[in-house]
């Protein structure tokens, strides 16, 4: 974490005194996710209300666009441009602190968000959960969407399994709300190819718990969203993500989050756009608990990532950053491994 604000500090520094190529690729919208919102519940899934309450209060007074989930991928869809200061808001799990605390809030300051619950948990009437109808009082202002039926580690569950989580939750969220957008957030961020291509097959977008910026070469099946719960609901760390700017990723390989074999696995980018000298030599990964990755050029529009060391069973990430010529931003790209 140390390591990393370090990292962002020089990057905008630098981007004020150095120049870089920006084009209509570098369009996105930083789509933040939260969890629980409460001072006492764990911390690391909590987002304190009064926090939220900032949170919201410098999107208002900052003037950033705030849209409502539908919209943002509309315009990733039709390749459409985005506000340069965008933002949307979404919410896991559906925990009835959302409901008492943060509805409120956003009520107060009449700004749109998403919730992805999963439909078991509220069908068994579970207290710190929301109700059915709390999820109706909250329309139109709060979207609902599909987190599954039971909240299962999808890499774990065969394919019969996965389709039904995914289905019989959509049946249950148009009983009940009348919903019909096919969004689905992966439970703990986590996929393999397998679910994946079940996801394509099911014509759903996809949402992950990996950090970075929706833009217009962005994978549909894997829209990125920054976490705001624990430490990343602070303020200077809320503050530096709502800045940063879509990567201009065409491509990644491999798509999967499966680590095997190798536990110091190879990731290739490809850019949808050459990159300038300054942009080349100024772009930098770095690994939580690790020196920095190994980064080989392969063109001006591809390169490959490798650690150093073997990743660390459960859930690591390859960050990226690279500056850009607007004040004050930079590039962030984020690659979630999984190795069990």
């Amino acid at each position: 974490m140390k390591r990393l604000k370090i990292l962002i500090n020089f990057f905008l520094i630098i981007c004020c005194f150095f120049p870089s190529i920006a084009t209509a690729d570098d369009n996105g919208c930083v789509i933040l996710l939260y969890h629980r919102f409460s001072d006492e519940e764990p911390k690391s899934t909590s987002t304190s209300p009064s926090i939220f309450n900032q949170h919201l209060e410098y999107l208002v007074d900052n003037k950033y666009k705030v849209l409502a989930l539908n919209e943002v991928v509309k315009r990733l869809k039709f390749k459409s441009s985005f506000p340069e200061k965008c933002v949307s808001l979404t919410a896991d799990d559906g925990f009835l602190s959302f409901y008492t605390e943060a509805y409120p809030l956003l009520k107060k300051y009449q700004l749109p968000m998403s919730v992805f619950i999963s439909t078991e948990p509220i069908d068994k009437k579970y207290k710190v959960m929301m109700s059915w109808e709390q999820l109706r009082d909250m329309s139109p202002l709060v979207d609902i969407y599909n987190h599954s039926v039971s909240h299962l580690h999808m890499v774990d569950l065969n394919n019969l399994t996965i389709k039904n989580e995914i289905n019989i939750a959509q049946q249950r969220l148009y009983k009940e709300l009348n919903i019909i957008d096919k969004f689905f957030a992966y439970p703990y961020g986590e996929f393999d190819d397998n679910t994946y291509s079940l996801l394509k097959e099911l014509e759903y977008v996809g949402f992950g718990q990996h950090s970075g910026v929706a833009g217009i070469s962005s994978d549909l099946l894997n829209i990125p969203r920054f976490s705001m719960s624990g430490p990343y609901a602070k303020m200077d760390s809320f503050s530096l993500k709502i800045k940063t700017l879509h990567m201009p990723i065409e491509s990644e390989n491999p798509k999967s989050l499966i680590i095997s074999g190798d536990f110091k696995p190879k990731l290739v980018l490809n850019f949808s756009r050459p990159l300038s000298a300054y942009e080349k030599n100024n772009f930098s990964c770095f690994i939580s608990g690790q020196d920095q990755p190994k980064i080989s050029w392969l063109s001006s529009q591809s390169l490959s990532v490798k650690s150093k060391e073997p990743l660390q069973i459960g859930r690591s990430r390859y960050n990226c950053t690279m500056p850009s010529s607007k004040k004050g931003r930079y590039f962030w790209y984020s690659k979630l491994w999984l190795r069990q």
